[in-house]
Order: structure tokens, then sequence, then C-alpha cells
């Protein structure tokens, strides 16, 4: 068994290509940058980041080995490294509400946000790249710093105040 970041790694080797060009094979949806730490094992990859690096090799999801991948959420990785994850579009749906960088505040119905002031029903989809923090049950789950950042889990939950 290994590590995702090994198979990526031998299979842009067996390919020829550098991380450079892997990232321009995926159109840029993945940066150079995403696959060195993906490669280095410091970060997890998302479903959707997998699903371009496997159309990349000519693979579809399918074909990656996930039996043979150890994705590093085992007992030996520590929690610290799994709380800095990334928060993906489809836990989402698990918060009470988001609050984007606007200042807007929407509480969530499923993958439909509602704004509080206005009443205004968005898709998630259009609403995930404008989040700074996600809240569940009074308790920040995740924030970015930046609206170029990865949204990203807590390392420690903290309460919202009412």
């Amino acid at each position: 068994m290994y590590r995702f970041g090994e198979w990526l790694k031998e299979n842009r080797r067996l390919s020829g290509w550098s991380q450079v060009e892997l990232s321009e094979k995926t159109f840029g949806e993945i940066s150079q940058p995403a696959i060195s730490q993906y490669e280095q094992n410091r970060s997890v990859p998302s479903i959707a980041d997998i699903d371009h690096l496997a159309r990349a090799f000519g693979h579809t999801l399918a074909s990656v080995p996930w039996d043979a991948i150890d994705s590093g959420y085992g007992a030996k990785r520590s929690v610290t490294k799994l709380e800095r994850r990334r928060f993906d579009l489809k836990e989402l749906p698990q918060a009470d509400s988001v609050r984007t960088f606007d200042g807007k505040t929407y509480e969530l119905r499923g993958f439909i946000g509602i704004e509080k002031a206005s009443g205004e029903a968005v898709q998630l989809t259009q609403l995930y790249y404008r989040i700074r923090t996600v809240v569940c049950d009074a308790q920040v789950l995740a924030k970015r710093k930046n609206p170029d950042d990865e949204l990203i889990h807590v390392k420690k939950r903290k309460r919202v105040r009412q």
C-alpha cells in the first residue's frame, strides 16, 4: 500500500512530465504548487482534483487504484494534519450557516443558501468561493483568510457569538 502522492508522482514520471506540465494537462485546474503538496503527502486532494489528475493521465476515477492508496486518514496521521485539510463543497450541507467576504450571512438548507437580510436564495456552488467562515452548532468549522485561499477546516473550533 502506498500514499496518493506516491501514486501521483509515479504516474507523472511514467508519463515523462514535470509538475508544471501536469498542471497544464489539467488545463490549469490544479496548480504546480498543489501538485507538489499532493506528491509530498502534505495535502489531500479533493475528489474533483483526483478526477482532473486521473483524466490528465488518461484514467477515469474508477481506474484509480483506491484499494492500493492510503489516503492518510488512518491512525498514523496526526489530528492536526487531519483538521488542516480542505473543506469541500460536499461538506457544506452539514453546516448551519456561512459568512462571505462581502459580509453577508447565509443560512444553509441542503445545497441552497438563504441570505438572512434579503431572503435571496443562492446555490452553494455559486457561493462556495465567496465563503469566508462556515458555522455549525455555533462553532466555526472552516475559514479562509483571503478570497484566493482554500477553505480549510479550523484546528480548534471556536464558539460564535450570538
